[in-house]
């Protein structure tokens, strides 16, 4: 009678050097990667929520300028923000280094007419952003200034017509 061989491997036992081995060096691998990792410097974490709180929050332009429109800015400590014109909202993301400088970027806009004040322009173009006496100080690389209030973002009416019957 003829023998058959079998054509599957047997799989290798596991010895405990082998799996020693294994484990340093997986960490081995961990400690390259640890020391790769180089740290913020002393005071600037780079995050807007531990860096730049003082900026976080809604900004409505002054009772001085009046509008038909309500613009608002909202900067937000997970690093998004929001902004409308009035007419037209855009969001986007920020960050600021622990010297002030700003770093922006912004999405999508519609293109409405508007005769609101453009604070999502502004903000995007701001190359630094300081609170001063609750007022926001946004300031862009030509020194063009733009003061803000504190306030809150203005939240549109929804009304709808009644459905009552009328007798």
């Amino acid at each position: 009678m003829p023998t058959h061989r079998s054509s599957a491997i047997a799989p290798a036992p596991h010895s405990r050097r082998g799996v020693i081995g294994v484990v340093l060096l997986g960490l081995s691998l961990l400690a390259v990667l640890a020391a790769c990792a180089s740290p913020a410097p002393p005071g600037d974490t780079g995050s807007p929520s531990e860096s730049a709180t003082t900026i976080v929050g809604t900004w409505l332009v002054g009772p001085d300028e009046v509008m038909d429109t309500t613009p608002f800015l909202t900067i937000a400590s997970d690093g998004s923000w929001t902004a409308s014109d009035g007419c037209n909202v855009v969001r986007g993301t920020w960050e600021q280094a622990s010297d002030g400088t700003l770093t922006t970027t912004s999405g999508p806009s519609t293109l409405i007419a508007c005769e609101g004040k453009p604070l999502p322009s502004l903000f995007a173009n701001a190359t630094s952003a300081t609170v001063d006496a609750g007022t926001l100080v946004l300031q862009d690389e030509t020194g063009e200034v733009v003061i803000l209030v504190a306030g809150q973002e203005p939240r549109k009416q929804i009304t709808t017509p009644s459905t009552a019957p009328t007798n």
